[in-house]
């Protein structure tokens, strides 16, 4: 009972830090953007070149060099079936690895300003999720010189930024703490990235996965979910929510990965300064 007192009451402390500080958490995500473009000629087109080289590496190596596959999805353009999973992931992959290490890359707002921890995960995640909406501009862009159509499916692509943003801030609130007092922990997580990638959906569909129990365990995934969430919306067109085997057993995911962040945030928040 007292454990459930305690996440409840952090959940309480969360959202309430979160509407009071919300000018600065823009802020500070601006400042974010701001500081990794400062001293360039082309400004914001960087914070949209690393996806679109990454986009066309990949579609060279898979597509032209290895020719694993073509039109997947009801002759939908591989470049474009492609950035479906590849662009989510490069915003997750940054909330994975640099998001679980937020309170040390900047613990000047910790030790010095004494900032709220879990605002400092919410304006980075913010500041990573501007990129994704660039990138995904970029997307739009290329959809319309391509002719893919835009279908009433891309309706749900808010519900899944809100909860993509949700379910990542979450991550870096549950690892972060966790992280600042345990440099193993922080590189166990980078070591675990990259195979994340690979087996998550991001190049491939899951639906064409034949191990049953190995179909089972990925629908707990959240980059797998994501992956084929967005691929939903634009490429396969279905609603997420006609495919209650995906959804529900992700929902259960970000329920406990909530809870989990809360205890920790209530239970190390006052020891992260100390060790910082």
């Amino acid at each position: 009972m007292r454990g459930v007192v305690l996440v409840w009451n952090m959940l309480l402390r969360i959202v309430r830090d979160n509407v009071t500080y919300n000018s600065q958490i823009w802020y500070l995500a601006r400042t974010d953007l701001k500081r990794s473009i400062h001293g360039t000629w082309l400004g914001y087109f960087w914070l949209i070149a690393k996806p679109i080289v990454y986009l066309a590496t990949f579609w060279f190596t898979l597509d032209v060099g290895l020719r694993v596959t073509k039109d997947l999805a009801d002759g939908v353009p591989y470049p474009v079936w492609l950035a479906t999973g590849l662009f989510p992931w490069l915003y997750m992959s940054s909330m994975i690895s640099s998001g679980s290490n937020v309170y040390k890359k900047y613990g000047y707002l910790v030790t010095k300003l004494q900032f709220p921890l879990p605002v400092i995960s919410s304006f980075y995640s913010l500041s990573q999720m501007i990129i994704f909406m660039l990138t995904l501009g970029v997307l739009f862009i290329a959809m319309i010189l391509l002719k893919v159509p835009f279908t009433i499916y891309m309706l749900q692509l808010p519900v899944l930024i809100v909860l993509m943003h949700i379910t990542f801030t979450v991550w870096s609130m549950m690892t972060s703490p966790l992280s600042a007092i345990s440099k193993d922990f922080h590189n166990l997580v980078n070591v675990l990235t990259m195979p994340l990638m690979w087996i998550s959906g991001v190049f491939f569909d899951l639906s064409q996965v034949n191990v049953t129990w190995i179909k089972d365990v990925l629908a707990y995934n959240p980059v797998s979910f994501f992956a084929s969430s967005f691929r939903a919306s634009i490429c396969d067109r279905y609603w997420i929510w006609d495919q209650p085997k995906v959804l529900f057993p992700f929902c259960g995911t970000l329920l406990v990965m909530s809870v989990i962040a809360l205890s920790i945030q209530a239970r190390l928040r006052k020891e992260v300064p100390d060790v910082l």
